[in-house]
C-alpha cells in the first residue's frame, strides 16, 4: 500500500515539474527553449510562453554589412530564447550598450491554447521613423486575448538605405529583412501553435510605412493575409509625388558620406569595401552633422535586374495605379485625432513655452498656409479668407480664452492632425479600397492617453502611439510608465484589443455602426470611451468632409467672384460706350416707327375716300 502511495506522490510531483518547465519549440534550425509568464487576459488568468531573441538572418556584420539579409543556417546546441535581444543601431540612440550590428532578431509570445487548435498570428513592425528605432515592445498581454504575437527587429538608418544604385549595394534593407522574417514565420510558427495560413502583419509608425511597400511589393503576394496600418509616419508619400525622394538623391547622399569618411574611390566595390571597414561610429557620427534624415527612405529599386527587384514603382504610382490586381488581403488603418504633437514635438514645446499670441502667429503665418499649400489651395486672392474659415473652425470657441496656452496649443494640433492625418488618411484610404479585398478605418480620439515614452498628456484626444500603448495593455504602461493602467485605460484597452482580435480572427470588426470602407462611401469609426462624456465630439467624417470638400468649393466659389469682378472691370469702358450706341439705336427706330405710322395712316385715308365714291 505504501509504495502505491509513493508512486502516486513521485507520479503527481513529474506531472507538476513538467508543468513547470520551460517550454520546448523545435525547428528545422535546432532545438530552442523559452520561458513562460502568467497574464490577468480579460477573462481569466493565462499562461504565455515567450521565445526572446530568435535569429532569423545571419548577422548582418563584416561582409554582410549593407547587403541583403540571408537565411540564418541554424544553431546546433539548444538555443536559450530567455534574454531581450540587442536593438539594432539607430540615429539619437540613448542605449548604445545594448545595441548591436547583429540584431536581425524577432521574438515571440503564444498562449499555447488547451485544444492544440492553430492559432491566428501577428507580426508587429515598429520603429519611430526610418533613422530612429523604438522600445521592445511587450506583447503577453495581447497574446493572453488568443493569438502568436511576433515582433520583428530591422536595420535602420545608413545600415539600411546606404545604396550605390547597384547589385552591390542596393539599399531598402529593412523592407527586405521585414520580408525575410515573413518567410521564416510562414515556416516556422506552426512550432509555436501559429497558423501560417492566418497571419496579420501590424505595423505602427515606420512600421505602418514599411507596410504599404509591402502591399505594393509583388513579391509579398501570400505572405500575409490581413493588415494593419497604425499612424504611419510618411503617409503624405503615398499620395503626393512631391515627397518622394529618388533613388539617385539617396545614391547621391550615400556616395557624399562615403567620400566624408574617405572612401573616394570612382568603384563601387571598392566604396562597399571601405564603408564595410569604417567603425559604425565614425558613420553615424558623419550623418548626424548633416541635414538629411529627410532622404532617409525606401526608393525605387528599377535600377536592379527585374528578378531582384522589391519595389519596381514608387509608392504612390503603385496605390494609384489602376491596372494593379487586387491584392486579396484584408486591412484595418487608422490614426490618432492629435498626431500632430508628437510629430512636431519640439516646435509645440518652444510655442507652450512662448504662448498664445506666439501660438496665434505661427498658426496664421506657417501653419495653415502650409496646410493650404498640400491641399493647392494657397492662392493669393483667397488666402486670407481661407485662413479666417480654418480659424473659425478650431478655434471659434477659444477666443475669448486668450490665457489658455494649452487649450490654444490643442486647437493648433486638431487642425494640423484633421488636415494631415484625417484628410490625408482618406485620400489614403480611397486608393487602398480599389487594391484590398476589405477596408476598415479608425480614428483612435481617446483623451488623456500616454505616449510611448510614458508621456501623459490632458488633453482631450490621443496622441501618436497612444493606440498601440492601448493594444499592448498593462504590461506596456508598466514598461513605459512605471505605473498600472487605471480603470478607463483598461476598459478603453480591452475593447481595442477585441476589435483587433476580431479583425484578425475574421477580417472584420464586428462592431454595430463600423462600416466597410468603400469608394465614394468612406466611412470613418471614431474609437474612444463613449460612455464618458468629452468636450472632444467631433466626428472624423466631418472633419474629412471640412477639408476635402468644404474649402475646396468655398475656394472655387471665391475664385469664381473674382473672375467676374475683374471681367466687370475690364470691360467698364466699353459697356458705356455700348450704352450709348443702344440708346442711339433706339431713338432712330422711335422715328422710324413714327413715320411708319403716319405713311399707314395717309394710306389708309385714302382707301376710305376710295370706297365711299364706289357706293
Amino acid at each position: 500500500m505504501m509504495r502505491v502511495i509513493h508512486i502516486i506522490i513521485w507520479f503527481f510531483y513529474a506531472l507538476s515539474c513538467a508543468s513547470t518547465q520551460d517550454p520546448v519549440a523545435n525547428l528545422k534550425q535546432g532545438r530552442i527553449v523559452g520561458i513562460k509568464v502568467y497574464t490577468e487576459s480579460s477573462s481569466t488568468r493565462r499562461t504565455v510562453e515567450i521565445y526572446y531573441g530568435i535569429p532569423y538572418a545571419v548577422p548582418p556584420i563584416g561582409r554582410y554589412r549593407f547587403s541583403a539579409p540571408e537565411r540564418h543556417n541554424g544553431w546546433g546546441r539548444t538555443f536559450y530564447a530567455h534574454r531581450m535581444p540587442p536593438h539594432c543601431p539607430h540615429g539619437g540612440d540613448t542605449e548604445v550598450d545594448h545595441s548591436n550590428e547583429d540584431c536581425l532578431f524577432l521574438n515571440i509570445w503564444t498562449p499555447r491554447s488547451v485544444d492544440r487548435k492553430a492559432l491566428p498570428v501577428i507580426v508587429i513592425l515598429y520603429s519611430e521613423s526610418w533613422v530612429r528605432g523604438s522600445i521592445s515592445l511587450p506583447c503577453q498581454d495581447l497574446a493572453a486575448e488568443g493569438a502568436v504575437v511576433v515582433t520583428v527587429a530591422y536595420r535602420l538608418h545608413l545600415l539600411s538605405f546606404f545604396t550605390l544604385r547597384s547589385v552591390f549595394a542596393r539599399g531598402n534593407l529593412a523592407l527586405l529583412d521585414q520580408y525575410l522574417a515573413f518567410l521564416w514565420i510562414r515556416e516556422n510558427i506552426a512550432a509555436f501553435g501559429g497558423d501560417p495560413a492566418s497571419i496579420t502583419v501590424l505595423g505602427h509608425s515606420a512600421g505602418a510605412d514599411s507596410l504599404l511597400y509591402h502591399i505594393s511589393s509583388p513579391r509579398s503576394a501570400g505572405l500575409f493575409q490581413r493588415a494593419i496600418i497604425m499612424s504611419p509616419r510618411g503617409l503624405w508619400k503615398a499620395i503626393d509625388d512631391q515627397n518622394v525622394v529618388s533613388a539617385s538623391d539617396l545614391e547621391k547622399l550615400s556616395r557624399e558620406i562615403a567620400f566624408k569618411l574617405g572612401c573616394n574611390t570612382t568603384n563601387d566595390q571598392e566604396i562597399l569595401h571601405c564603408m564595410r571597414s569604417r567603425p559604425l561610429a565614425n558613420i553615424f557620427a558623419t550623418y548626424l552633422h548633416t541635414n538629411w534624415s529627410q532622404e532617409i527612405q525606401p526608393v525605387p529599386d528599377d535600377f536592379l535586374p527585374e528578378t531582384e527587384q522589391y519595389l519596381p514603382v514608387s509608392l504612390v504610382v503603385s496605390l494609384s495605379s489602376t491596372k494593379q490586381p487586387v491584392t486579396q488581403i484584408d486591412l484595418l488603418f487608422g490614426t490618432t485625432d492629435l498626431e500632430a504633437i508628437n510629430s512636431n514635438e519640439e516646435i509645440y514645446n518652444e510655442l507652450l513655452k512662448r504662448g498664445t499670441s506666439y501660438i496665434t502667429e505661427y498658426a496664421n503665418t506657417k501653419a495653415i498656409p502650409s496646410i493650404l499649400k498640400i491641399f493647392s489651395l494657397n492662392a493669393p486672392g483667397s488666402l486670407s479668407m481661407l485662413t479666417e474659415v480654418i480659424r473659425w473652425e478650431y478655434w471659434h470657441d477659444k477666443i475669448k480664452s486668450n490665457d489658455n496656452t494649452f487649450k490654444h496649443l490643442e486647437n493648433l494640433a486638431r487642425m494640423e492632425s484633421s488636415a494631415k492625418w484625417g484628410a490625408g488618411s482618406a485620400l489614403l484610404a480611397a486608393r487602398l479600397a480599389r487594391r484590398v479585398a476589405r477596408l476598415y478605418v479608425y480614428r483612435y480620439s481617446q483623451p488623456g492617453g500616454v505616449d510611448l515614452k510614458g508621456q501623459q498628456f490632458n488633453y482631450t484626444g490621443a496622441v501618436h502611439g497612444s493606440d498601440l500603448v492601448s493594444l499592448l495593455g498593462d504590461s506596456l504602461m508598466l514598461q513605459i510608465a512605471r505605473r498600472p493602467a487605471t480603470v478607463e485605460e483598461r476598459r478603453i484597452s480591452s475593447q481595442f484589443q477585441q476589435y483587433i482580435i476580431n479583425f484578425i480572427k475574421y477580417g472584420a470588426v464586428n462592431v454595430e455602426g463600423w462600416l466597410r470602407y468603400k469608394v465614394g462611401d468612406g466611412h470613418i469609426y471614431d474609437i474612444r470611451d463613449k460612455s464618458v462624456a468629452t468636450e472632444n465630439t467631433r466626428s472624423a467624417s466631418k472633419e474629412v468632409i471640412f477639408w476635402l470638400q468644404y474649402l475646396p468649393e468655398l475656394s472655387k466659389l471665391m475664385s469664381l467672384e473674382r473672375t467676374e469682378q475683374l471681367t466687370l472691370d475690364r470691360g467698364e469702358g466699353r459697356l458705356r460706350g455700348g450704352v450709348f450706341a443702344m440708346c442711339g439705336v433706339t431713338v432712330g427706330l422711335l422715328i422710324l416707327l413714327c413715320a411708319c405710322l403716319v405713311i399707314l395712316q395717309r394710306q389708309r385715308s385714302r382707301r376710305l375716300a376710295i370706297a365711299s365714291d364706289g357706293f
